[in-house]
Parts: C-alpha cells; structure tokens; sequence
C-alpha cells in the first residue's frame, strides 16, 4: 500500500515540474541580463575606438513612460494617436453670463436673488444675496452650462440648496428648480430673471 502511494506522488511531481519547465522562470538568469548602456555611442577612428556618453540618454528607454502627463497638451497628442478630434466634456455656450442678475425663486414663498456671476468657458461661479421674506442671506452659486441651459447650484446655510436648470435666452434665464433644507424637506419651484444691466 505504500508503495502504491510513494508512486501515486512521484508521478503527481513529475507531471508538475514537466510542464512548469517550459514556463518563464521570473527568477531565471535571462532577467538579470543587462543590455547595452543606450548612453554610450562610439565611432571607431585612426587614433583607436572613441566612447562618448550622453548623460542625458535614458538608459532603459523608459523616460518618456516615467514623465508625468501635461494636461495642457495631452489633447494634442490624443488628435494625434487617434486622428480624431478631442471630445469636449461640456459643448461650451456662447453666451456670456459674467455680470449682475436678479433672479425671482417662487414655490409656496417668494425668494429674490440678486447675485454676480463669473464664466470661464462653460463654468460658472458667484456670489449674491437671497431675501426669503425679509430673511436675507448670503449665498454661493455654481454651475456649468451646456448649449442654451444653465445647470446651477444655490447654496445657503440657512435658507436651503437649490438645484436650477434654466433655458438661456439672451438677457433672460427661466426653468425650474429642486430644493432641500437642513431638515431633509424637499421641494421644487419655477425661476426666472434678467441681468441687471
């Protein structure tokens, strides 16, 4: 019986160890092989064999793996590889909104907002005031746009968060609009105004 089971796990090994010599042997000796320095180039004269090493070369070709990507140019080399156009995330709007506006928030209360916008493409950011009733706050506004609609975002620490989408038309912004408050209640409401000129 045990000779039977001494040469049931010989024969186990050696159907193991067969096969796993064909694969590559990560601690093998072929990877300690270094390959010729990419620094040194050499030109063979009347006065002998003249070395000259470029300190600047990268030695392991891998220099321009390890640099670290510039999104200021990625784009370029992306047109390049692919021979297509770069996609733009937003389609940017034509429309400047960079100024004052005083927007109308209406729902089961009247809130005024007078706020100042800035545009860097199709991101937009600001500051105002919200009047709720004679309560007047503070609020942050931040968004982006897409073709003639505003996506914005009204943030105020005590007169809730809204979330705008408004159709653009020259002057005039109009759409609706999600809010919640710090008590989880949530609603919705129209909104509507012009730039203040």
């Amino acid at each position: 019986m045990a000779i039977k089971i001494l040469a049931l796990w010989a024969v186990v090994i050696l159907c193991s160890t067969i096969p796993a010599q064909s694969q590559y042997d990560p601690l093998g000796t072929d990877i300690l092989y270094i390959p010729d320095d990419l620094r040194r180039t050499g030109s063979i004269s009347d006065s002998g064999q003249k070395v000259y090493i470029d300190p600047y070369v990268d030695p392991l070709s891998i220099d321009s793996l390890m640099r670290p990507l510039d999104p200021e140019h990625t784009w370029e080399y992306l047109d390049k590889l692919y021979a297509r156009p770069y996609p733009i995330a937003y389609p940017t709007s034509r429309t400047n909104l960079a100024g004052n506006w005083q927007l109308s928030l209406q729902d089961h209360v009247l809130r005024n907002l007078q706020m100042t916008l800035q545009q860097n493409n199709a991101v937009v950011f600001g500051r105002g005031t919200m009047d709720a009733g004679g309560v007047i706050q503070d609020v942050y506004v931040s968004g982006t746009t897409s073709g003639n609609t505003i996506y914005l975002d009204i943030h105020s620490t005590d007169l809730g968060d809204y979330r705008c989408a408004m159709t653009i038309a020259a002057n005039n912004l109009s759409g609706s609009y999600y809010a919640l408050d710090s008590t989880g209640r949530s609603w919705t409401g129209s909104i509507w105004g012009d730039r203040i000129l």
